[in-house]
């Protein structure tokens, strides 16, 4: 729990108290979590693992909007069931803890900076999803590819000694594809001309980082 933002900042005491209301569960490779529509009494906190999240589109289409790791947080964090919006799918076996959506405001009553902790979330999930948005009408395709590899870097990377970082997660390109909101086509096109000029490497279902402010400045329009 130590590496999720909800609960990082909590004291070791309180971390012994949290126990008490959660349970640990696990899943093989290619078990759902949840699945869209899906009536769900609680949330999961990742703690070993990587978890595909998927939205199903109008057109039938089923895209990827994030990869979760340990210390992220899957499926609504409410105080009563409510319905899933994405499905989400183990990629290797997987483990997290349950917390009950009638056990929440106990825990939050209990723990006020746990209650902060979910604002602060919260408030980032709608930032992250405003920026897709602004992005998907105002950035060119390679722009959204490289800030999803930026990001994924940033939660993923493992710094290699001659100063690469590779993902550690099996990625497919229609995953970067559904992430920066675009086709698997285009995303291939951008990683494939980044590849060529150096800024990545990738093979079936890796991707490593090898300048990564160069990806910045794509990003930032230089």
């Amino acid at each position: 729990m130590a590496r999720s933002p909800l609960t990082r900042e909590l004291k070791p005491e309180e971390h012994l108290d949290l126990d008490s209301f959660v349970t640990s569960w696990a899943w093989s490779e290619g078990d759902p979590l949840m699945m869209a529509g899906q009536k769900v009494s609680g949330s999961y906190l990742v703690v070993a693992g990587r978890v595909r999240v998927v939205r199903d589109t109008i057109d039938g289409r089923e895209i990827t909007v994030d990869i979760a790791s340990p210390g992220d947080i899957i499926g609504p964090l409410e105080t009563n069931p409510s319905y899933a919006v994405d499905s989400a799918w183990a990629m290797e076996t997987t483990c997290a803890l349950y917390l009950p959506a009638d056990r929440l405001a106990e825990v939050i009553a209990r723990h006020p900076a746990l209650a902060v902790a979910i604002v602060q979330m919260q408030h980032t999930r709608l930032a992250q999803a405003r920026d897709r948005d602004v992005n998907q009408s105002a950035k060119t395709v390679v722009q959204r590819v490289a800030t999803v590899l930026l990001r994924l870097d940033a939660k993923l990377g493992d710094l290699r000694p001659d100063g690469s970082s590779l993902l550690q997660v099996r990625l497919r390109r229609d995953d970067i594809a559904g992430m920066a909101g675009t086709t698997l086509e285009s995303t291939s096109r951008a990683m494939s001309q980044m590849k060529k000029d150096g800024l990545i490497d990738s093979g079936r279902e890796w991707v490593s980082i090898i300048d990564a402010q160069a990806l910045e400045r794509i990003v930032d329009g230089e």
